[in-house]
């Protein structure tokens, strides 16, 4: 068979050539939507306490050299970023703490629908310096690239204990966290969620426990009578898994699962609404040293009633609930009661007035001491021209114990609903919360405590190129009914200030940390300073290799 003359193929030639191409095209075009933004970091850091020790102190200086990388596609209707840092630290005096590091994290979604949307993030962290800071998260930049708008929530949080890990030893460690959430609304007001959550620490030091903790729940909110009668059904489950450790703290397993129904029916829009919800909770648990399984389950109904009388702008809030606490040592039974009333008076378009009262009584079937609750509070909002809430409520909680000896304290909470600039050059955000709190459930049984929580950030741009900034941050969390009573308190405080080119590229920040921890366990207290230096370069816009 005779060649095709130059420049003309064969009709299988452009056939070949046709298919071969819609791979390469489909590539091309997302190829050239990628961003990459490398660079290069150098920290410079001081601390005068690096074994966290109370009595022992000693400094070094620990240089840390952290090359990085983030690429990026965001389309209309999904977006995908990984950013990598990896860093060298040096350190002068302990050079055996010299060692890599590594930060990974990985933000995803995918829209489907206008109504329907999936989103990924993954946080991978692998290092050796102790996590101690606990001032206000800055995650403005994730949320715009996630797509998600932060609203001003209305809802509290219960209030989670917590335990602060003190290393002492610069051992490595990671932690890796993943979440994956599918959200669909299928009505104005009528949604289908999932989610889950897996959390991982691993531990080369043998003496802080390894934990892992997966968490799937899903949820539904659907009204029948729209705008009208509302239901929400929720299932969510836990299993969560500690390792013993060479101190002799032993591990132990816990597997939870808890189903929960409401209901919502607005008698009068915008007047008379009325709430209830049953929830229930089951929780298996075992020591793994010990083999011993333990259970509990928790019943908890609950009812309220909201009326707002217009006219007057007067709003009043009721609810009542009741939790039976069950387990399988039945000396650990309990019946508890909760009840609340909170009047709430609009004076103006922008103030707002409340006077709350909530009474607890505690009632144990078997070995604990029984005790009333008494927690009057009065409180004040004040909406920013910016339609931005500040809030701040007084109050006392006072315990009337069966026995020991009465407690009170004085609450103190305030919020400002997201950050809040109070001039051009300036923006502030504070929360602070305080209250008591009853743990009765799982391996850590704090039984009654009181808790504070403050945080506090202000910042201030002197110039288009340097800004300052500083924070504050403090924790106590008191528990009087264990054996070994716990009374922790964190404190930290810090500023610094930052030189920042207009287009971006080179960062440079001074910066300053005073920590205090004051524990029950007199071995934890700590006091610490840092100081450090913290330069990068960067080019001022994503580089497209493919364009």
């Amino acid at each position: 068979m005779a060649d095709a003359p130059p420049g003309v193929g064969t009709e299988a030639d452009e056939e070949w050539d046709a298919i071969s191409g819609k791979p390469l095209s489909v590539f091309s075009r997302i190829a050239e939507r990628i961003g990459l933004t490398p660079r290069m970091g150098l920290n410079l850091e001081y601390l005068d306490n690096i074994s966290l020790s109370k009595d022992d102190k000693k400094h070094d200086y620990i240089t840390v050299i952290s090359p990085g990388l983030t690429a990026q596609i965001l389309e209309k209707t999904s977006g995908l970023k990984l950013s990598y840092d990896m860093g060298y630290s040096c350190y002068d005096i302990a050079t055996e703490n010299n060692t890599l590091r590594h930060n990974v994290q990985l933000l995803g979604w995918v829209r489907f629908s206008k109504h329907t949307r999936l989103d990924f993030q993954n946080a991978f962290r692998f290092t050796e310096e102790p996590v101690t800071d606990i001032e206000l998260p800055d995650t403005e930049e994730e949320d715009d690239f996630m797509g998600i708008t932060s609203p001003v929530s209305e809802e509290t949080e219960d209030h989670l204990a917590e335990t602060e890990t003190i290393r002492r030893r610069r051992r490595h460690y990671y932690s890796n966290v993943t979440s994956v959430s599918f959200q669909h609304q299928f009505g104005e007001a009528d949604s289908f969620s999932m989610k889950y959550v897996c959390d991982m620490l691993e531990n080369k030091d043998p003496e802080i426990k390894d934990t892992t903790s997966h968490q799937p729940s899903v949820q539904v909110s659907y009204w029948p009578v729209p705008k009208r009668l509302g239901l929400e059904a929720k299932v969510s489950c836990e299993r969560d898994e500690s390792s013993e450790t060479s101190l002799g703290d032993s591990g132990y397993w816990e597997e939870i699962v808890s189903p929960s129904l409401g209901l919502t029916y607005k008698i009068i829009p915008r007047e008379l609404e009325v709430r209830t919800q049953l929830s229930y909770t089951r929780g298996d648990q075992s020591a793994t040293t010990q083999g011993v399984d333990n259970w509990y389950e928790s019943l908890r109904p609950s009812f309220g009633l909201n009326y707002w009388y217009i006219p007057y702008q007067l709003g009043i809030e009721t609810s009542v609930s009741h939790e039976s606490g069950r387990f399988s040592d039945a000396t650990q039974d309990f019946e508890n009661w909760r009840g609340s009333i909170k009047v709430n008076k609009k004076f103006t378009k922008h103030i707002q007035g409340f006077v709350k009262y909530t009474h607890t009584l505690m009632d144990f079937r078997g070995n604990g001491e029984n005790y009333k609750v008494h927690d009057p509070s009065v409180g004040l909002t004040y909406t920013l021209a910016e339609g931005l809430p500040l809030s701040i409520s007084l109050g006392y909680i006072f315990r009337d114990r069966q026995e020991s000896e009465d407690d009170g304290v004085l609450s103190v909470s305030g919020d400002l609903g997201k950050t809040w600039e109070f001039s051009k050059h300036g923006s502030i955000r504070l929360t602070s919360s305080s209250g008591y709190d009853e743990s009765y459930f799982g391996p850590d049984k704090l039984g009654f405590g009181i808790y504070y929580d403050t945080k506090c950030v202000a910042k201030y741009a002197f110039s288009r190129y340097i800004s300052g900034d500083i924070y504050g941050a403090y924790r106590r969390e008191k528990y009087v009914d264990l054996d070994q009573k716990r009374n922790d308190e964190a404190r930290e405080i810090g500023s610094g200030i930052t030189f920042q080119t207009r287009a971006k590229w080179l960062y440079i920040r001074l910066n300053y940390v005073h920590r205090t921890l004051d524990s029950t366990s007199s071995e934890n207290d700590y006091e610490e300073n840092r100081v450090y230096l913290q330069g990068m370069l960067s080019p001022f816009r994503p580089i497209r290799l493919f364009q």
